[in-house]
C-alpha cells in the first residue's frame, strides 16, 4: 500500500507545477530587461539634454560623486513610481490571466479552482524592490557619465562619450556570445528530486543570443548605413541619416538592443507555439482514429479519479455497431525518479488502428502479442527523457500484487502527458491491480454506421458518461492546447508594448 499525507500531496502538487513556474517567471524577466534598456536609454539622453545644468554644477564646484548620486537618487524615483504603477497593473492585469493559468493548470496538474489573484505587502515591496534594482542598475552608467566628464566638454556639442564601456562596442564579443548561446543550447536540463528539470543551459542560450544580438545590431547598423549611403545622392534625408549610423551612437546601439530584445521575446515565443500547433496536429492526426471516444462526465481535470465500471463499458461493446475497441485503464505509480503513470491498453486494437510516432520503435511484434507480452511495455518520449530509460532497458513498477519487472521495448511520442507514460497490455494491467475501472474507452465502429446516431443513442442510455466524435474531440485537444498556451499571448502583447 501507498500512503500519501495532505503534506505529501501538496508537496507534489508543488513539485508538478515548478517548471511551469520557472517558466513563467523567466518569461516575465525578459520583459524586464527590456525596461532595462528603456531606462538607461532615457537616463542617457537626460543626461545628454542637460549637459548645460550639470556643467554649470559641476563649474560652481559641486563634486562628481554628489551628481552621480543625484543622477542614482533619480533613476531610484523612476524605479520606485514605475515599479509601485507597474505592480499595481500587474495585479489588475492577473485578475483575468490567473483565470488562463488556473485553466492550463487544470488541463495538465490537478483541479483547481483559483479565480482571483491577491496582492500581498510581500509581493508588492518584492515588485519594488526588484524596479529599483533594475533602476539603479540602468542608471549608473550615464550617472557615471554624467559625474566624469569635465565641463568643459560638456559645453561643447557631440563632446559627451557614448555610454558604456568601450567593450561593449566591439563586435567580436557579440560574436562569443552568440557562440556560447550555441554551446549552452546543446547541454542538458539540470535534474532534480522529482523528475524535475531546469534548462539553466537552454536560459544563459537565450540571454546570451539576446545580449550578442544587441551588440551586433550597432555593427549591421554601420554596415547597412554604408550600403545605403550610394542612394543618399538623390534622397536627403537617407544621406542625412547614414551619416548619423555609419558611426553609431551608444545611444543608437541602446535603441538596437532594446528593440532585438523585445522582439526575440515576442517573436520566439509566436514560433515556439506555431511550431508546437503543427505539432501536436501531425500527432492527433496520427493518434485519434476511432470513431468514438468515451470517459466518465466527472473526468474534467488531469488529476480526475473518474471511472467507467465494467457493467458500463462491456454494455456498450456489446452493441451491434461496435466492431473494436481500446479499453484504456491508468494508474499513478509512484518510481524511485518520481510519479507517472501506468496505462493499460488493448495494444493489438492500437497497432492496427493507430499510427504512432516512434523515437525507438519496437525491434519485434512481441509486444502487440497479448501472450508474448506479459514481461513488455512502452513508454512515452518524454518518461524516456525524464527517467533517462530507453529501449532495451529494465523498468520495476509496484502494483498492488507486487513489483512487475518489465523491459521497455520501445519509446513513442506523447504529448497528452508530460510525467511520462508506461504502457502495459490491458488485461495484464487488469491482473495486477485486481479490477476493470475504465479511465477512457475508444470505439471503433463498423463500415457504413452513423457515427451521430450511435453517439446520440448512448448519450441518451448513459447520462453519466461524456461520449465524443472524433472530429469533436480533436477540436476539443486543440482548444485544452491554446488554452494550455493562453498565458503566452498576454506576455507577448506585454514585450510588444513595452
Amino acid at each position: 500500500a501507498l500512503l500519501i499525507s495532505p503534506v505529501d500531496r501538496r508537496a507534489s502538487a508543488a513539485t508538478m507545477t515548478r517548471a511551469f513556474r520557472i517558466n513563467l517567471t523567466i518569461l516575465s524577466l525578459i520583459a524586464l530587461l527590456v525596461g532595462l534598456y528603456l531606462v538607461f536609454q532615457a537616463l542617457d539622453g537626460a543626461v545628454v539634454r542637460r549637459r548645460d545644468e550639470i556643467a554649470i554644477l559641476r563649474s560652481l564646484g559641486v563634486e562628481p560623486r554628489w551628481i552621480r548620486r543625484a543622477w542614482l537618487l533619480e533613476a531610484g524615483c523612476l524605479g520606485i513610481l514605475g515599479g509601485g504603477f507597474g505592480a499595481l497593473l500587474g495585479w489588475i492585469g492577473a485578475q483575468s490571466s490567473v483565470r488562463l493559468v488556473g485553466r492550463t493548470v487544470n488541463a495538465l496538474y490537478y483541479s483547481t479552482s483559483v479565480q482571483y489573484a491577491r496582492l500581498d505587502g510581500v509581493e508588492f515591496a518584492g515588485a519594488i524592490a526588484l524596479a529599483l534594482a533594475s533602476s539603479l542598475v540602468a542608471g549608473w552608467l550615464p550617472a557615471r557619465a554624467a559625474a566624469r566628464t569635465p565641463p568643459a566638454q560638456l559645453l561643447v556639442r557631440h563632446a559627451l562619450a557614448a555610454p558604456g564601456s568601450d567593450l561593449w562596442r566591439r563586435e567580436w564579443i557579440g560574436i562569443v556570445l552568440i557562440a556560447i548561446g550555441f554551446i549552452s543550447a546543446s547541454l542538458p536540463p539540470l535534474r532534480f528530486p522529482g523528475g524535475v528539470r531546469f534548462p539553466l543551459a537552454g536560459y544563459i542560450a537565450s540571454l546570451s543570443w539576446i545580449l550578442g544580438g544587441g551588440i551586433l545590431g550597432g555593427w549591421t547598423l554601420r554596415i547597412l548605413a554604408r550600403r545605403l549611403q550610394p542612394a543618399g545622392k538623390h534622397l536627403i534625408a537617407l544621406r542625412l541619416a547614414c551619416s548619423h549610423l555609419v558611426r553609431p551612437s551608444g545611444r543608437h546601439r541602446l535603441a538596437v538592443a532594446g528593440l532585438v530584445c523585445a522582439v526575440a521575446m515576442t517573436a520566439g515565443m509566436t514560433i515556439l507555439v506555431s511550431s508546437f500547433d503543427a505539432t501536436m496536429r501531425g500527432w492527433i492526426e496520427r493518434t485519434f482514429q476511432a470513431d468514438l471516444f468515451i470517459s466518465s462526465a466527472g473526468a474534467q481535470s488531469a488529476s480526475s479519479e473518474n471511472r467507467i465500471t465494467p457493467d458500463t463499458w462491456r454494455r456498450l461493446l456489446a452493441h451491434p455497431a461496435v466492431a473494436e475497441a481500446d479499453i484504456v485503464q491508468v494508474c499513478e505509480v509512484q518510481l524511485p525518479g518520481g510519479k507517472t503513470l501506468l496505462t493499460g491498453s488493448e495494444l493489438g486494437v492500437s497497432h492496427r488502428h493507430t499510427r504512432l510516432a516512434w523515437m525507438q520503435p519496437p525491434q519485434s511484434e512481441d509486444i502487440f502479442d497479448r501472450s508474448r507480452n506479459a514481461g513488455l511495455a512502452l513508454v512515452s518520449e518524454s518518461f524516456s527523457e525524464r527517467f533517462q530509460l530507453g529501449r532495451g532497458d529494465p523498468l520495476a513498477v509496484p502494483t498492488p500484487s507486487g513489483v512487475r519487472h518489465l523491459v521497455i521495448a520501445g519509446v513513442f511520442c506523447d504529448y497528452g502527458n508530460e510525467r511520462g507514460s508506461i504502457v502495459v497490455d490491458r488485461h495484464h494491467f487488469a491482473a495486477w491491480f485486481g479490477h476493470e475501472l475504465a479511465s477512457g474507452v475508444m470505439v471503433f465502429l463498423r463500415d457504413g454506421v452513423n457515427v451521430d446516431s450511435v453517439r446520440l443513442e448512448w448519450a441518451r442510455d448513459h447520462p453519466g458518461l461524456r461520449i465524443l466524435g472524433n472530429a469533436h474531440l480533436r477540436s476539443e485537444i486543440l482548444r485544452i492546447f491554446r488554452q494550455t498556451f493562453a498565458i503566452t499571448d498576454a506576455l507577448e502583447i506585454i514585450g510588444v508594448l513595452v
